[in-house]
């Protein structure tokens, strides 16, 4: 019985391996090394069908002002990661939800903003480095990553399964939810590096970058210090605090734009 243990974690293990070594990527701008075991046609299937419903579920609103600032903004942005995700179907909404600050992007191309956010953003630029975190997320695959870290911890959790008591079901221990906690912290870090970046050279201040971190650190948007260890974001003044140490490469790219573009 202790053999066929043996054998069957090994086999898990070479498995994990295997997909380890095939399933390299990096990331745009940092450079990071990251494992995505998902395909982009699956992921894109699934966000596409999530987009559609938020578009049944939510208002669309009509407000030309908000409308023709996410147009410009997020046609700018897009240009400027093509090669970042080439195979994009790009399509920006505007969610008539008022009081609700909040925006994503998806993988596939698809941008939503609440209303409500424009109640804190009051440029273009401003708006510019909500939406170019929000695309640093899909052009930096988090969500392939997010979905391949969970699937690889399920695999660790039902090896520590079968070592100690023989279960064959794999499931993954609730203690490792602040692992990934922790990694979306990262993710978001990374998205705010990557997003500086992106509005730079699509010609927007970098400076409204902090305005806007700045706005939200008074409001503890984001996650003030005191939230549970676990939460899935830094805090703002972290954030700003980092914001500030990419700022001076960030107006490098952001004068270069404008002597070639704006």
């Amino acid at each position: 019985m202790e053999m066929k243990f043996n054998l069957r974690i090994a086999a898990l293990l070479m498995a994990l391996a295997s997909l380890l070594v095939t399933s390299c990527s990096t990331v745009p701008v940092t450079g990071r090394k990251q494992i995505n075991l998902m395909s982009d046609t699956e992921v894109v299937k699934m966000t596409k069908v999530a987009f559609e419903q938020m578009k049944a579920q939510y208002p669309i609103s009509k407000d030309p002002r908000m409308n023709d600032w996410l147009l410009n903004v997020s046609e700018r942005i897009s240009q400027q990661v093509f090669w970042d995700m080439p195979l994009a179907e790009w399509e920006f909404i505007v969610f008539d939800v008022p009081g609700q600050i909040n925006a994503f992007a998806m993988p596939g191309g698809k941008v939503g903003v609440f209303s409500g956010l424009f109640d804190l953003v009051k440029t273009e630029d401003e708006l510019a480095s909500v939406i170019a975190h929000e695309i640093a997320h899909v052009t930096a695959r988090h969500t392939h990553e997010r979905m391949s870290q969970a699937g690889i911890m399920k695999m660790g959790s039902g090896i520590s399964s079968i070592a100690t008591s023989g279960l064959s079901t794999i499931m993954l221990d609730p203690s490792l939810s602040g692992q990934l906690a922790a990694w979306d912290r990262a993710k978001e870090s990374e998205a705010d590096r990557i997003g500086i970046m992106y509005m730079a050279r699509a010609g927007f201040d970098p400076n409204a970058a902090i305005t806007v971190m700045e706005k939200m650190a008074a409001m503890d948007v984001g996650g003030p210090a005191s939230q549970p260890w676990n939460s899935t974001h830094p805090s703002s003044q972290e954030r700003l605090d980092a914001l500030h140490s990419y700022l001076s490469e960030a107006m490098e790219v952001y004068e270069e734009a404008k002597r070639l573009n704006f």
